[in-house]
């Protein structure tokens, strides 16, 4: 392939990547806004023990984890920004005056070294269950420096790819946690007009 027809795969590729960035920085501001905004804020809730409280923190660690890794992935079957990166080095036309191969070197290695953890609990606790799983759960720490890692190295390439900055923005229509001002369970059989 030359290196026009890469750049054209690569900027295709990068939108998918692109979605699965912002999805992930996405997930992380709803995840810690409830948390901060919501949760810490009530005193009820701090002191309450509840299954739904454990279906949402493992939902959203096992969310971000595998998002994570599909962005890690090695597979050549796949599209990942780091087999892109991987890839880039076969190109180095496309990196002239812009980067080194022993900056893609760098960068590889810190997003092996930054997301190991998370792509081992993936790989034998959520997407297997491994009989002898020895990978534990990430911490909120390592899925963060995951997340911030991934959006870096994103925002990186993209440039190098597009010819232009990207910026990953968390923006909404609507106030996120309207879904909290009002009960969620309505009195049952209450008498019309109260």
């Amino acid at each position: 392939m030359n290196s026009s027809n890469f750049r054209a795969r690569a900027a295709q590729e990068m939108i998918e990547i692109r979605n699965e960035v912002q999805d992930l920085a996405t997930d992380r501001d709803v995840y810690w806004k409830v948390q901060r905004d919501v949760i810490q804020k009530n005193a009820r809730l701090l002191t309450t023990r509840s299954p739904f409280f454990d279906m949402l923190n493992d939902a959203y660690a096992h969310a971000t984890a595998s998002r994570v890794r599909r962005l890690v992935d090695h597979d050549s079957r796949t599209v990942s920004l780091r087999r892109l990166i991987e890839q880039l080095a076969a190109y180095p036309d496309l990196l002239a005056g812009k980067m080194s191969a022993d900056d893609l070197k760098r960068d590889l290695a810190e997003l092996d070294t930054t997301c190991k953890k998370v792509k081992d609990y993936v790989d034998q606790f959520v997407a297997h269950h491994d009989r002898n799983s020895c990978a534990p759960a990430p911490t909120h720490r390592e899925l963060n420096e995951a997340v911030d890692t991934l959006v870096a190295k994103f925002r990186t390439y993209y440039a190098l790819i597009h010819n232009a900055d990207i910026d990953v923005v968390v923006g909404y229509l609507e106030d996120t946690l309207s879904i909290f001002r009002f009960p969620w369970i309505d009195a049952p059989n209450a008498p019309a007009g109260r």
